[in-house]
């Protein structure tokens, strides 16, 4: 991102204590990141920023509606989210291996929100994305379906060609395995 971001805060000229800003995340913040499962928002934002003199945490609050493809149709819907999450700036001039703490080196005035709040909206988003009941694109459905059928004829002939190489194999099991195979 080379030019200057909204979610660019200059904490050097803040006086220890919380701050608060909030923030209208729209399709356009979602844009810039590559292969994003996301294809719009419409999301409230709070960041509670608390400094203090090694730290700074920054708490995350953020309600709304996220656009995403439907993995049962293939069809967008609006998500409806909500949640909390918070990260942790410390001052310091070493790496620390710990995703919930960053380190800020003392050159550095100013943390950018972007990424945090890109992966935050994204750990909102559930495993599994499906329209509420009912909803889905039934065409679609009914394209899928008819490609699985298709598919399962494929696999279910080839399955029949396998059982009876299989039942010509098991004429000819090598006697040692066969006294095995009654064990089970």
């Amino acid at each position: 991102m080379g030019k200057k971001s909204e979610y660019e805060i200059g904490f050097t000229s803040l006086l220890d204590g919380k701050h608060e800003y909030r923030y209208e995340i729209e399709d356009t913040f979602f844009e810039q990141f590559d292969y994003s499962d996301i294809e719009g928002a419409k999301l409230n934002l709070v960041v509670v920023l608390d400094k203090s003199p090694n730290m700074i945490t920054v708490d995350f609050k953020t309600e709304g509606t996220i656009k995403v493809m439907c993995d049962r149709c293939t069809d967008s819907f609006d998500l409806s989210v909500e949640g909390e999450d918070d990260i942790i700036y410390k001052f310091s001039d070493e790496e620390i291996d710990d995703e919930k703490i960053l380190s800020i080196a003392s050159n550095e005035t100013s943390i950018d929100l972007s990424t945090p709040i890109y992966e935050f909206t994204t750990l909102l988003l559930p495993s599994r994305r499906l329209h509420p009941v009912g909803e889905c694109n039934e065409e679609m459905l009914k394209e899928i379906d008819n490609y699985l059928m298709v598919e399962t004829d494929d696999v279910d002939t080839a399955n029949n060609q396998n059982s009876d190489e299989s039942q010509e194999s098991e004429e000819e099991i090598d006697p040692r395995w066969a006294k095995l195979k009654k064990l089970k």
